[in-house]
């Protein structure tokens, strides 16, 4: 990610109100929270609250983890990797629009993924080699 006010330098947070990546020197602490040089402005006239950006939730990352744990039960080999692409396309899309919420649920969907189809190719190995 870069900060969104000095392109190619590394970014290292998001705004507590606007949700843009900004890097170390573009962000200014008030009462715990992070805001960038545009929003430090409103929250230092509310007293240090900002009003809540509305966050959208990613159903992308909803339908990931769906499959994923699904896949852990029935037609995992071909589940799995399905909420795997999906779990990748929604923490894009998040990077994408700060605004889109639910990182946690991709990236749980990513992990059990990932487990599961390990899981489920290994228990088909077992299941040939004792043939």
């Amino acid at each position: 990610m870069e900060c969104r006010n000095h392109p190619g330098t590394q970014a290292v947070d998001r705004c507590a109100a606007c949700a843009e990546t900004f890097c170390p020197s573009c962000l200014v602490d008030i009462q715990g929270q992070k805001y960038c040089g545009s929003c430090k402005v409103v929250a230092m006239q509310q007293g240090g609250g900002v009003a809540a950006v509305a966050m959208v939730p990613c159903e992308e990352a909803n339908s990931a983890l769906k499959y994923a744990i699904i896949g852990i039960f029935c037609f995992g080999i071909i589940l799995e990797p399905i909420a795997i692409s999906k779990a990748l396309k929604a923490k894009k899309m998040m990077e994408q629009n700060p605004q889109l919420a639910g990182s946690g649920k991709a990236n749980a969907a990513l992990i059990i993924a990932i487990i599961a189809l390990g899981l489920w190719v290994l228990g088909m190995i077992a299941r040939v080699s004792s043939i």
